[in-house]
């Protein structure tokens, strides 16, 4: 059960949610995950890069009354598909998609479903804030809650449009002890192919976060303190413009730059504009679409932790699995 109570003993009236989503609305979405294992002292022994596992397509295919009905396309990067359908009612918040879709136009503080029973699981807007996407800003609500299962504590964030109440974004973090006293971290990612990223170099620690604003979809990205570079991989529509405009703090990679796309060196004011102001360097890298890798690599990083390894795949999996089927099973209880 969710060790938070959001609503204990507050009485709420009946009132229908907001219907703010049409038949034929789409959206495309990645999925990813990122993972890390600490020493019990702190430090870093294994990390697994962001990394994209599949893309989604969300589409309303019907609204009745304040039902939503909604059909999603997976396409995973191993070359396997898979689609299917949901509803949810934005009224009460019964249904298959729960979260996908929410009452639109809420305030903060209003309920996301605002005719579900009165219980410790009915959950409320925290703000209302700002997203940049690659058309302009997005008004959007944000909830952020925490909860406990068997003494591990997960924490979710969840980013709506606020006109439409359809999902832009969400977060699950997670933290496990093991028994040699490393703690295993991981995070899954599902946002908006336009949305502006923001990474962490490393990935369980908030600190040096490097914003990357593009039109194309990124499949991964990855910090190498020992190269002294971060990495990012793009793709799009093969033949269209692409861009990506990188911000990086200058307290993580600095000195000299050089920028290189599927390994080969790329020219300053040809290929690229380089600039800093604020504490930032910021790189403006246009291409042409199909799939690149992109890399900045500096002449001095941020001072080095002992060894950097990649988590293995069967690691992050079974972290993985076990998280997701715990968060679904406890979270609405």
């Amino acid at each position: 059960m969710l060790s938070v109570s959001l609503f204990s003993g507050v009485e709420f009236a009946s009132a229908a949610g907001s219907i703010g989503v049409v038949v034929g609305q789409s959206a495309d979405y990645t999925y990813a995950v990122s993972g890390t294992i600490r020493n019990s002292d702190g430090t870093i022994n294994r990390t697994m890069p962001y990394s994209v596992a599949y893309l989604e397509k969300i589409t309303v295919v019907m609204v009745s009354g304040t039902n939503v009905t909604f059909q999603f396309e997976r396409d995973s990067l191993n070359g396997t598909t898979d689609s299917g359908t949901s509803w949810v009612d934005v009224s009460d918040g019964n249904g298959t998609g729960y979260f996908v879709v929410v009452s639109s136009n809420v305030n903060a503080g209003g309920l996301l479903y605002p005719d579900a029973q009165v219980s410790e699981n009915i959950i409320a807007v925290n703000e209302t804030v700002s997203l940049q996407s690659a058309d302009g800003p997005i008004t959007a609500n944000h909830l952020n809650y925490v909860y406990t299962v068997d003494n591990q504590t997960y924490s979710e964030d969840y980013y709506w449009e606020k006109s439409t109440g359809l999902m832009l974004k969400w977060t699950i973090s997670g933290s496990e002890a093991i028994e040699d006293g490393t703690l295993e971290t991981l995070t899954v990612h599902f946002q908006r192919i336009d949305l502006q990223h923001i990474f962490y170099p490393f990935i369980d620690n908030k600190e040096y976060a490097v914003t990357v604003d593009s039109n194309s979809t990124i499949l991964g990205f990855e910090f190498n303190q020992t190269e002294k570079n971060l990495s990012m991989n793009v793709t799009g529509l093969s033949g269209t413009a692409g861009y990506c405009d990188v911000l990086i703090p200058d307290g993580l990679l600095f000195g000299t730059f050089s920028l290189s796309m599927d390994g080969y060196d790329l020219v300053e004011g040809t290929d690229y504009s380089q600039t800093h102001e604020g504490g930032f360097y910021n790189f403006d890298i246009p291409y042409i679409h199909s799939t690149h890798t992109l890399t900045i690599a500096a002449s001095d990083a941020v001072p080095e932790f002992p060894a950097w390894l990649i988590l293995p795949l069967f690691m992050v999996a079974t972290l993985l699995t076990v998280m997701l089927y715990r968060k679904r099973l406890n979270k609405l209880e």
